[in-house]
């Protein structure tokens, strides 16, 4: 435990203010984003993606011969052309800018599409979030009032119940539904609207009739009271509704 008397005001005040920045803007970016370490002085995030290694640590605060509170960064890749890692020291708001700037460049790796699979796979998560409609102004920034949680954890209770039918042969999206279910509460309604949009788009891909059951869940569970989904017109649009 960091023993915050041992240092100077300054320097934790801004470690302090630095860390929250980091921790919101990761919960903010978290359908893309994990933080794995969150220490008092030390913060590393992880892109999701299990196929990925690429990782941004904020670590060892130092106030230099000027006064100024300087970070050390580790992180991969370092841009669009290298992706082998880099390692800076820099201050508070060059921090922020560095993380966002990565943020951006896992968000664009997302969105490139070496097979039609995952055309089609993207495709289908589009069109589901437009079929979502988020209203709030605090959308990006706050998670869905307890009442609405509660709604959404129950929707994902039974559709695990559902799959696990079948468990061996949906083994992946049990997993999803269990992560997405257990993250809720740390989630902000925007990224809680992209994870379930990215969990109907993978259904979707496997079988529409299994769509079709989870959605009809979702209209007996009030779902759509939740998030304001329009799960009666995407059935509509299904072959067999």
């Amino acid at each position: 435990m960091i023993n915050k008397k041992r240092h100077s005001l300054l320097l934790i005040q801004t470690v302090e203010r630095l860390m929250k920045k980091a921790r919101s803007f990761t919960e903010s970016n978290s359908d893309i984003l994990e933080l794995t370490k969150n220490g008092a002085f030390e913060l590393i995030i992880e892109d999701k993606s299990n196929l990925s290694d690429f990782k941004f640590s904020i670590s060892e605060p130092l106030q230099n011969g000027s006064n100024t509170i300087v970070f050390k960064l580790d992180y991969n890749p370092t841009n669009s052309i290298l992706t082998n890692p880099r390692s800076v020291r820099t201050q508070e708001n060059s921090v922020m800018t560095c993380l966002e700037e990565w943020t951006e460049l896992i968000r664009s790796y997302n969105e490139v599409n070496l097979t039609p699979e995952e055309h089609i796979l993207n495709e289908y998560e589009k069109e589901f979030y437009t079929n979502f409609e988020i209203i709030d102004e605090d959308a990006d920034s706050k998670p869905y009032e307890l009442d609405k949680q509660i709604i959404i954890h129950n929707y994902f209770t039974n559709v695990i119940k559902l799959l696990k039918v079948d468990e061996e042969e949906n083994q992946e999206l049990i997993q999803e539904a269990e992560i997405i279910q257990s993250e809720i509460p740390n989630m902000t309604k925007k990224v809680t609207i992209k994870r379930i949009s990215n969990f109907f788009a993978k259904v979707r891909k496997k079988s529409l009739p299994l769509l079709k059951e989870i959605l009809e869940l979702g209209k007996k569970e009030v779902f759509k009271k939740a998030v304001n989904f329009l799960i009666e017109g995407m059935i509509d649009l299904l072959p067999f509704g």
